[in-house]
């Protein structure tokens, strides 16, 4: 196997462990907290949801606000860019289901799906998809 092909298949399994983790979480053990010494990220609200605790896809070890892993160094803030954006979706979900635009909190929450799958967020797609079919 060629160099470029092991490295390729190495970050695929380790995308597969960090989605697989980010499923199985109930949300007392979610957990983010931001060491004093490293730079915190502006956007950190949406990787505090409920249900979700994200992990290093190299180590498994939580997120601690960084976009740099405390335990491996590995590179997280595309993960955490993600995280966020699926947050977002689903706050935008939210506000549409209030405002009463079924269709378009349906959309919203099938977004948040394809970017972060969660249990909260397949709850809003239902309910969503149910409130503009009925």
């Amino acid at each position: 196997m060629t160099e470029p092909a092991r490295v390729a298949r190495g970050l695929v399994r380790a995308a597969s462990a960090f989605w697989s983790t980010l499923m199985r979480r109930t949300p007392e053990t979610a957990s983010v907290t931001a060491p004093a010494a490293v730079r915190p990220m502006i956007i950190s609200s949406g990787l505090r949801t409920p249900g979700i605790e994200n992990r290093c896809p190299v180590c498994q070890a939580r997120f601690r606000g960084s976009r740099i892993c405390s335990r491996c160094g590995a590179d997280l803030e595309p993960l955490m860019v993600l995280a966020v954006k699926a947050w977002q979706f689903r706050q935008a979900a939210r506000r549409a289901l209030e405002a009463g635009d079924f269709g378009r909190a349906t959309a919203l929450a099938t977004e948040a799906q394809d970017t972060q799958y969660s249990a909260s967020g397949e709850a809003l797609r239902l309910l969503g998809t149910w409130l503009k079919t009925g």
